[in-house]
């Protein structure tokens, strides 16, 4: 999401050297023996490089093509009620990686301005509308302010307004807005592809991204194995950042009814899923396994994530991460009101996020998951990032 603030987190990267006095005894002058862990983060960066970020950015542009596929579907021959569902679940199966991808944004996605090209919120309803009637071509949605187009300006073409439902049926989709769908769906999957193939192809005429991560050294983008760690463990403590105090915190506000205008994801129902993934995207670089569930899976240092070097370091340290992404996660999912933390699906008696900012029940649960992601970034700023200044990198 474009709006949000990016922590900028200082480090020491430092390195010792073990000099052993010729001379026995004392009143030796030597340098002390260094006490810092050694740990070569190849692995881990391999690891994460290319299982969970490009993995992550070439499911995405998969989605993004089987959602363009959908919405073009519905111009052919009549839009039909099914047609319809097809393109709205192919709108929330796109959110799933793209959410997954928040807590790595650095790199291409960043500097080629795809993030907010894509995904933009507030969206400016009133703009868009204006604009939509305008009869813009493909080139001027392609150039359009960001807040007119992306994920949120079809999810709110797909879904509607999301006030008394998120079910908008075929037959409300008028034939311009069905034109601009289709145009908003093609610069989506311009933009993804762009995304996808900067990893995996070439980055501004320096090789694949995900081989300059995997490739630090003097005189690259990364001068070490711990530049490359801080930056994966600060993408981390940023995106729960954003997600405790501006994608929920924001909308929440001080008081009921809060400000449903600030939330993300609401025509469609989707925030809680999508907070849920951006969690779940540090969930995935912090194990090294994309899709980590706490239900089902087992931490191993072997899963070559962060998880392995902060246990090098501590291993108590290490699980009471863990457990924080985990609490986080559960916290998000008990907000719909159900009692049940397994799943943030609104179903049965849940209730979507922007239901829940409006009574003080349902602003108690949003404040405890507040809380409990808070909890990881000020564990992730104040135990794991000092581990960077305290290890001896082999490279």
């Amino acid at each position: 999401m474009k709006k949000h603030s990016k922590l900028l987190i200082a480090s020491t990267l430092a390195a010792s050297t073990l000099f052993i006095s010729a001379c026995g005894g004392g009143g030796g002058g030597g340098t002390p023996p260094s006490t810092n862990v050694s740990y070569d983060a190849k692995a881990t960066i391999d690891n994460v490089a290319d299982n969970i970020i490009t993995k992550t950015y070439t499911d995405l542009d998969t989605a993004a093509a089987a959602l363009l596929a959908a919405v073009q579907a519905l111009q052919a021959g009549g839009a039909t009620e099914p047609e319809m569902d097809t393109a709205q679940a192919a709108w929330i199966a796109a959110r799933v990686p793209w959410e997954s991808s928040e807590g790595f944004l650095f790199g291409p996605v960043d500097s080629l301005g795809i993030d907010p090209a894509i995904d933009s919120w507030p969206l400016n309803t009133a703009d868009l509308v204006a604009f939509m009637a305008s009869n813009p071509d493909q080139t001027a949605i392609e150039a359009a302010s960001d807040d007119v187009r992306g994920f949120h300006a079809i999810e709110w073409l797909l879904f509607g307004d999301g006030v008394a439902d998120n079910e908008k049926t075929a037959a409300e989709l008028t034939p311009g807005e069905m034109g601009y769908l289709i145009a908003l769906a093609q610069a989506f999957k311009a933009q993804t592809g762009l995304l996808a193939s900067s990893w995996t192809t070439d980055f501004n005429g320096a090789g694949p991204y995900a081989t300059i991560l995997k490739t630090p050294g003097a005189g690259q983008t990364f001068a070490s194995q711990g530049a490359v760690m801080e930056e994966l463990i600060a993408a981390m403590s940023g995106i729960a950042d954003e997600v405790a105090n501006a994608k929920i915190a924001e909308p929440l506000g001080t008081a009921a009814p809060g400000d449903t205008s600030k939330v993300e994801s609401q025509y469609s129902w989707n925030s809680l899923t999508d907070f849920h993934n951006n969690i779940q995207s540090i969930m995935n670089v912090y194990t090294g396994k994309q899709g980590y569930d706490w239900q089902t899976d087992t931490i191993s240092s072997g899963l070559n994530g962060v998880y392995a070097f902060v246990e090098k370091h501590d291993p108590a340290l290490a699980l009471r991460v863990l457990t924080e992404i985990t609490d986080a996660q559960k916290a998000i999912a008990l907000v719909k009101g159900d009692g049940i933390d397994t799943t943030t699906d609104i179903t049965g008696t849940a209730k979507p996020f922007r239901e829940q900012i409006k009574d003080a029940a349902g602003r108690a649960l949003i404040q405890t998951a507040i809380d409990a992601v808070n909890t990881i970034m000020t564990t992730l700023n104040d135990d794991v990032i000092p581990l960077i200044g305290k290890t001896d990198f082999a490279g």
